[in-house]
């Protein structure tokens, strides 16, 4: 799988040493397993080119850990917090041939792009 969690989708409230925790370079994983880091989960809203058009709050693992290898067979190893982990759990999913929607637990909260602004403004 290939993946980036960009320095610009982290919180900005966030210190250093947390914002490392956010954010992840282009990254491929070959053969990757994940491992949830405690049971706490986030909500967050997500989309995907297999979805276009839409949006929908998925709860997901907020803290995981996650193994595999590089395209030089190199090991890679790393923990994740928020987006970075959310990322990473969005594309194994792909490979377990799951998409978001079916991650939620509830369907109303699954919108057109176009209402995301309506959305989060009577969030509010």
């Amino acid at each position: 799988m290939v993946f980036q969690a960009p320095e610009e989708r982290a919180d900005p409230g966030l210190s250093e040493a947390e914002r490392f925790d956010h954010t992840a370079p282009l990254t491929v994983l070959v053969n990757p397993e994940i491992e949830v880091m405690g049971g706490e989960t986030e909500a967050g809203w997500e989309g995907c080119l297999s979805v276009p058009g839409l949006r929908g709050v998925v709860e997901r693992s907020a803290h995981i850990s996650y193994r595999g290898f590089d395209l030089e067979g190199r090991r890679i190893e790393r923990t994740a917090r928020g987006f970075h982990a959310r990322v990473v759990q969005h594309e194994v999913d792909h490979l377990d041939g799951i998409l978001y929607p079916q991650r939620m637990g509830d369907l109303s909260k699954l919108i057109f792009e176009s209402e995301t602004r309506h959305w989060v403004k009577d969030e509010e």
